[in-house]
């Protein structure tokens, strides 16, 4: 899933959320194999944004929901990984900081 993600997004920073719009149907078939590989690609995501690419980490939260929008991602698929993402010892890393929001409104959204 990595590799796929680094083929169709590598030296993208700029319009990253457009990029992920566009190609969105290739997230979607790899995403579709088995339950396990929404979070495949939500780690490929997080793995792209942890490269020094600042233009794609401050996009992080609109990649999700555009993702979450088109049936690519599913809410609890997106939970647990951000919950997994604090967890491991990164809680001050800047995905998961600016992915904070969209999580918080997806746990609104369900209540």
């Amino acid at each position: 899933m990595t590799a796929l993600f680094e083929a169709l997004f590598d030296g993208i920073e700029k319009g990253f959320t457009k990029e992920v719009a566009n190609k969105k149907r290739y997230l979607a078939a790899a995403a579709a194999q088995e339950e396990v590989s929404q979070l495949l690609l939500l780690r490929a995501i997080e793995a792209f944004c942890m490269k020094p690419s600042p233009g794609a980490v401050k996009e992080v939260a609109l990649v999700l929901k555009a993702l979450y929008d088109a049936d690519v991602l599913e809410e609890e698929f997106i939970v647990q990984w951000y919950q997994e993402g604090l967890a491991s010892g990164n809680k001050g890393s800047q995905i998961w900081k600016n992915a904070k929001p969209f999580i918080e409104w997806l746990q609104s959204a369900e209540s």
